[in-house]
């Protein structure tokens, strides 16, 4: 969790990790002290925010005493924030050291510059510009959300302030992690074209000088090994948080236009519609960006598959055609798939699964809702009908 050197990582998650530290989602030293004392504040933080939460000092925007749904979609909402909290925190303390990824992530993009060819200074451009561009995204989402906080003025919103935001920064590091291995992809695809060209380019000179060439295939197929491996460590990494944030976001994403449209039929204030529509979009966002470049990941590696099947350059060689077998083999099989605790993969087909389900689950809230007013209406009306007479 200290700082790791390596120009890569100073690109991409440096910055992040100093704002959870300043969240005291991770300590300043990697003690045992410090651990303790970041635990000791979570607990306290969520400790109170459930205390608060649960003795329903708030204003409602349904009535509490006869919406059971709504109350119960509430308490759920609030439930669920404060596991994925305490969750994600204990995860960054005592789970999977980060280092070991920041490291294999280094390594990794030390050796396609080294060995494949590829030029330096240039790309960590590209890879500077992806994680700009999350972490702009990171703090204009988190300025809304304290902003709407702020204008809304509300126990009930300021609540979940704190923990939104870390749930917030936990989900970025992950969206940083996704965008730091599309660059990888990319400087290996590029690698790999220049392996190629080489190969053709000493088709006809002497072994000597035709075994280097071969030699880098072996490098990039060992290249490819590293950064399957890598993949791995980072869903390690993210055993829990991950499953975690995209169950509380399909919750939050289901519930929020519930939300809205109670707060249209209860005739609340407009701030609170306009903070439930930005909660919304966030929340929608924030699953997007993530589903998009693992989708452009594995388009990626389907180039750098074909882009091997079809050589044609001297398949007469023996040693040639070994190592193209080799490396179309493991290209194969260690393909791109960054799963979820291993539940679900994070590709476009499960966003539109997602988005599918949230969709489904927002119409039966409502119609659900719809149903029960309609019944405690026709039972308000038969208790308060007055009898016939003997």
């Amino acid at each position: 969790m200290d700082q790791m050197p390596g120009e890569l990582h100073t690109a991409s998650v440096f910055r992040l990790r100093r704002l959870m530290k300043c969240l005291g989602m991770l300590p300043v030293e990697e003690r045992l002290f410090g651990k303790v004392f970041c635990n000791v504040g979570l607990v306290i933080a969520v400790g109170a925010s459930s205390y608060w939460r649960f003795c329903f000092d708030y204003d409602f925007d349904y009535d509490f005493l006869n919406d059971h749904f709504s109350s119960t979609i509430d308490l759920i909402n609030f439930t669920a924030l404060a596991a994925s909290h305490l969750i994600i925190v204990m995860e960054l303390l005592w789970g999977y050291c980060c280092k070991d990824v920041d490291r294999q992530l280094q390594t990794i993009y030390f050796e396609i510059s080294v060995h494949l060819g590829t030029p330096d200074k240039g790309n960590m451009d590209r890879v500077r510009a992806y994680c700009n561009t999350i972490y702009g995204s990171l703090i204009i989402r988190w300025l809304c959300f304290i902003v709407m906080t702020a204008v809304v003025n509300r126990a009930l919103t300021c609540y979940a302030l704190y923990s939104e935001l870390v749930l917030l920064a936990r989900f970025s590091e992950f969206t940083l992690y996704c965008a730091v291995i599309l660059f990888l992809y990319q400087e290996l695809v590029l690698g790999a074209s220049n392996v190629l060209e080489e190969l053709h380019r000493t088709r006809f000179e002497l072994w000597s000088i035709r075994r280097l060439s071969l030699e880098k295939l072996a490098k990039l197929q060992r290249i490819h090994g590293l950064l399957w491996q890598s993949i791995r460590c980072l869903e390690r990494y993210f055993r829990l948080s991950l499953i975690t944030l995209l169950m509380k976001f399909f919750l939050d994403t289901s519930a929020l236009p519930y939300w809205l449209y109670l707060s249209k039929v209860q005739h609340t204030k407009v701030s609170i519609q306009y903070y439930v529509a930005i909660d919304e979009c966030i929340k929608i966002l924030e699953i997007v960006v993530p589903c998009w470049i693992c989708a452009r990941c594995d388009a990626m590696q389907r180039k750098l598959s074909s882009m091997f099947y079809t050589i044609t350059t001297d398949r007469r060689n023996g040693q040639l055609n070994m190592a193209l077998r080799r490396l179309c083999l493991q290209l194969s099989q260690e393909r791109f798939q960054f799963s979820a605790g291993g539940l679900v993969e994070i590709t476009t087909e499960m966003l539109g699964k997602f988005i599918f389900g949230m969709i489904s689950y927002i119409v039966i809230c409502i119609q659900f809702s719809i149903s029960l007013r309609a019944s405690n209406l026709n039972k308000l009306a038969q208790t308060t009908l007055p009898s016939a007479p003997i």
